[in-house]
């Protein structure tokens, strides 16, 4: 797991635990599957750009962007890079 994917796969994986989900993989169906609601995508967006110092513009925040942790994980390393 990359610097990147690691601590987005840590804080998905928390925000599902406060909500009594399951497991999360880099695979999981984020918003498909109901993983992430209106609230906690918002609070994702916060911290991706807390933690990595990016800015992410409203236009990238489509659904294929937060399809899943691989997805996010791929955006924020094209960011950072």
């Amino acid at each position: 797991m990359s610097n990147v994917e690691q601590p987005i796969m840590e804080y998905i994986s928390s925000v599902v635990a406060e909500t009594g989900g399951g497991p999360v993989t880099r695979d999981t169906p984020l918003l498909d599957a109901g993983v992430l609601d209106s609230i906690n995508l918002v609070r994702l967006v916060q911290f991706l750009e807390e933690r990595f110092g990016i800015s992410i513009p409203d236009g990238d925040m489509g659904a294929e962007l937060f399809e899943s942790p691989a997805t996010v994980s791929a955006y924020v390393a094209r960011r950072t890079a």
